[in-house]
């Protein structure tokens, strides 16, 4: 396989609500679009979605090692950009299972799965608006739900959370995302008394594996590691302490699909489940996320990429669930 063409191209997605985190507001965001060409005319995609306090580099220097990378200075250009990283790496890998004729699942593991399940992020302005969206969801099919938690005083999050499940009842999973806003020693008081609904896993109660470390101790709610886990050492640092019961991967983050999978691996082999979720990008990058979920079996807990209905504008097909599914191609 020979790449005969390279475009790079900007667009602006937008969010049908503003999305509340501890980051700050998501209202809109710019992304790149790479796109490759072979001789034969085969096409493959990929994305780079910079998100302030995910991500180390911003959309400008995402697209100066993109354009680098396709006028052919090689991977040294990609070297400070994960999300220009992770673009190519999908790109490339789709491109390739074009051009082999089969699903970009099935080129990374002819036996892998063509659908999955998937938790749907749960947004809402109030506790009656975030059960509402909760209800759809769950009667829509999803039999997991993830709600943004630690960007509003703990009462607010307790009404909320509290608010989710009494609207769905006791079976579907609410796993909860703090973005390490919560200080060491808040935390596991929050923690003991969101545990009252029945929580499945959290993510980033706290910042920092040191801290996630201490919280494991105490925490009556599994605890999962994010945003902490930006390298390789990080990863290796969390499984060496014990810092984490799963660990949440995030290939538009830390370099693409390829990296996602040795990571998972290895967080495996260290006694860690792994999550594989959306960075809020848009389909094309939620559909390598997918396909490599799909290839890797990572599908208990299900993976966190229900997330393109939250977008007004997408790039190409969106890749909506049906029945709390994804369903690949």
């Amino acid at each position: 396989m020979r790449v005969a063409e390279a475009g790079v191209t900007r667009h602006t997605l937008t969010y049908r609500c503003p999305i509340m985190t501890t980051h700050g507001l998501i209202t809109e965001r710019r992304v790149l679009l790479l796109t490759l060409t072979d001789e034969d005319g085969h096409t493959g995609v990929g994305e780079a979605a910079p998100l302030d306090g995910f991500t180390p580099e911003g959309i400008d220097e995402a697209e100066v090692a993109l354009l680098a990378w396709a006028a052919e200075d090689g991977d040294e250009s990609l070297v400070d950009s994960p999300t220009a990283r992770a673009a190519v790496d999908a790109a490339l890998h789709d491109l390739a299972a074009a051009a082999a004729g089969v699903a970009l699942h099935q080129y990374l593991n002819p036996d892998s799965p063509a659908s999955l399940p998937v938790a749907a992020l749960v947004v809402g302005d109030t506790p009656d608006l975030l059960a509402e969206a909760a209800l759809a969801a769950t009667t829509g099919g999803h039999r997991s739900l993830k709600l943004k938690v630690g960007a509003l005083p703990i009462s607010d999050d307790l009404e909320r959370v509290a608010a989710v499940r009494r609207a769905i009842g006791p079976e579907p999973a609410i796993r909860l995302d703090a973005n390490g806003a919560w200080s060491p020693e808040e935390a596991p008081g929050h923690l003991e008394r969101l545990a009252g609904s029945d929580i499945q896993f959290i993510e980033e109660p706290v910042s920092g594996i040191p801290a996630l470390a201490n919280i494991m101790h105490v925490s009556p709610i599994p605890v999962a590691a994010d945003e902490s886990v930006r390298t390789p050492f990080d990863l290796d640092r969390l499984i060496a302490t014990g810092a984490a019961d799963l660990v949440v991967l995030k290939p538009s983050a830390i370099g693409g699909i390829s990296v996602a999978a040795k990571w998972a691996a290895r967080a495996r082999s260290g006694g860690m489940a792994v999550v594989v979720t959306s960075l809020l990008e848009s389909s094309v990058g939620i559909r390598a996320a997918a396909h490599l979920a799909s290839a890797i079996d990572a599908l208990d807990p299900a993976p966190g990429l229900a997330t393109a209905g939250l977008l007004a504008t997408d790039l190409g097909t969106p890749l909506l669930p049906e029945a709390g599914f994804l369903r690949l191609a």
